[in-house]
């Protein structure tokens, strides 16, 4: 029972081994099968790029540097390919097969493809830098861009920012700044053309002409940031001492006017139609308006009741006045009256002791 279930498993795990190694087979021969049909194509299209003669028209040679940047990503992209061809080829390299002997030969066939290949790029890329080197558009448009950038400079320098000049020079001043700039972003574009050939073929070269040329582009392309930089900075000051000078005018203006000309300014509308109004009203409308304000109704009441009031507190005087009879009874009257403003006291078993 265990022999029999050993072995049940050594052939499941043999069994399992020849599929992956047949799934591995077959896919070593689909990605040979690319890469030598790929270096069948890109042979003869290196010996065709290497044999055309070099231009000497810098646009030409931005053309072919594109195509190389595009061909050396290709070749990028089936470098990882052929190293996986040749790790996977190893496993299946120990025999005498007929099929073995052909993937050796495939195999081999394909390696020495890829190290012409390889060759070829170089060789045209070489062909590229020389090429480079020997264009006269390349080496004036490096020495019209630094004499460019060098007046460009020189400009800057010249603009005038006190803030103690004229309002109109300094607008002047502006006007150069802003027009500067304009010139300066349409460099923009060339200066990257010369980076990317710069990248591209200068990089990594090493003659004298190359390093020359190398650090020709590194300092316009470094200048011309600069200088960007710089003419925005003037150009953000200059505006804002032209808005100070502009609003010191207007409060100068102010306070040398007088109340009239300060006042009538703010509401020149509502005046003219005050006025328009003013002169279309009817003579009744005016003699209305001469005429004196109506008086409360209660102040009238009471100014046409006054002569009546007045007479009857008169009468009420002379009532007061006036005895009641002319009897002797009447200082009686008047003590007990007088007598009942006094405290009086009660006694309920008679009158006090004397």
């Amino acid at each position: 029972g265990v022999i029999e279930r050993w072995e049940l498993q050594k052939a499941q795990t043999s069994g399992q081994s020849i599929e992956q190694d047949l799934e591995q087979w077959q896919k070593l021969n689909s990605d040979l099968c690319d890469v030598t049909s790929w270096l069948g194509r890109v042979l003869p299209e290196l010996g065709r790029l290497q044999r055309i003669a070099p231009s000497t028209s810098i646009r030409d040679i931005e053309i072919s540097i594109r195509k190389l940047k595009e061909m050396q990503r290709t070749f990028d992209s089936f470098k990882c390919l052929m190293i996986s061809v040749n790790l996977s080829a190893r496993h299946f390299l120990q025999g005498d097969s007929v099929e073995l002997q052909e993937l050796q030969e495939a195999l081999s066939s394909a390696n020495h493809s890829w190290s012409q290949a390889c060759c070829g790029l170089e060789s045209w890329e070489s062909g590229l830098h020389s090429a480079l080197l020997q264009c006269q558009d390349f080496h004036e448009a490096l020495h019209l861009l630094l004499l460019w950038l060098s007046q460009a400079e020189d400009k800057l320098c010249a603009v005038n920012t006190d803030p103690s000049a004229s309002q109109s020079a300094l607008l002047q001043h502006q006007a150069t700044l802003v027009d500067l700039q304009e010139e300066l972003r349409g460099r923009v574009r060339q200066v990257s053309s010369l980076q990317e050939i710069n990248s591209q073929l200068l990089l990594s070269a090493a003659g004298e002409e190359s390093v020359e040329a190398k650090e020709k582009v590194h300092i316009i392309s470094t200048k011309l940031d600069l200088l960007l930089q710089q003419v925005a900075a003037a150009l953000l000051s200059l505006q804002g001492k032209v808005v100070s000078q502009e609003t010191c005018s207007t409060g100068s203006e102010l306070l040398g006017a007088g109340p009239e000309t300060l006042g009538s300014p703010l509401l020149p509308h509502k005046d003219a139609e005050t006025q328009r109004a003013t002169v279309r009203q009817p003579a009744n409308t005016r003699s209305l308006e001469e005429a004196p304000p109506h008086r409360p109704l209660l102040y009238r009441l009471f100014r046409a009741a006054f002569p009546l009031q007045l007479l009857f507190l008169l009468l009420l005087v002379l009532i007061c006045l006036a005895p009641l009879s002319d009897g002797d009874h009447s200082c009686t009257l008047s003590n007990n009256f007088a007598r009942s403003f006094y405290p009086m006291l009660s006694y309920t078993n008679g009158p006090p002791p004397t």
